[in-house]
């Protein structure tokens, strides 16, 4: 199993055809057909229900597709650890936010500098769905937010009593993570 038929797999699965899947990757339709079906292949599963009024995912297909999300969201977070690595910034947390920093963030930023000297935390802020697909895909490596309790593909850690969540990807935390959540947890003591 390659990641890119994972990729294909995914892409179909989010744009119900394969070929708008095609547009989104910019390569043929053939192509992601071809790489579907030996992914089938290799699985000895059908992923997609195929008929003249569209492409469905299959029940198959609906039980791996959050797995797969996982593999590509992993393999990102690889690809940005490498690339952290060669460029000496491997202490760098991405921290995605739906708010604006506040007096308790700040208060939990500084916990988190003294629990992990020389940490960096780089800040982005935007709309809980683009920060949750950002996590999904391993551009960002943790999300505060507020109000929402459960997410199918990733964890959330309650820190505060106020319903504000650390999202993360699903795995076990690495230990800046637990750090993280650490220093989240002790403003509430």
């Amino acid at each position: 199993m390659e990641l890119r038929q994972l990729q294909y797999f995914v892409a179909v699965a989010e744009e119900g055809t394969f070929g708008r899947a095609a547009e989104r990757l910019t390569i043929v339709q053939s192509a992601v057909s071809q790489q579907v079906r030996r992914l089938e292949r290799e699985l000895g599963v059908v992923l997609f229900d195929r008929s003249t009024r569209g492409t469905r995912l299959s029940t198959a297909g609906a039980r791996l597709l959050p797995q797969a999300r996982a593999v590509l969201a992993a393999a990102e977070r690889i690809r940005h650890t490498a690339a952290d690595l060669r460029d000496g910034t491997d202490r760098v947390l991405r921290l995605g936010t739906v708010q604006p920093p506040d007096d308790r963030l700040d208060a939990a930023l500084a916990r988190l500098a003294a629990r992990a000297p020389g940490l960096r935390v780089r800040l982005h802020q935007g709309p809980p769905a683009e920060q949750l697909d950002a996590l999904r895909a391993g551009r960002l490596d943790a999300v505060l937010l507020r109000g929402v309790t459960e997410h199918p593909d990733l964890i959330l850690v309650p820190v505060w009593r106020d319903l504000t969540h650390v999202a993360l990807p699903a795995g076990p935390p690495t230990q800046l993570l637990r750090h993280l959540l650490a220093a989240f947890r002790s403003l509430e003591r």
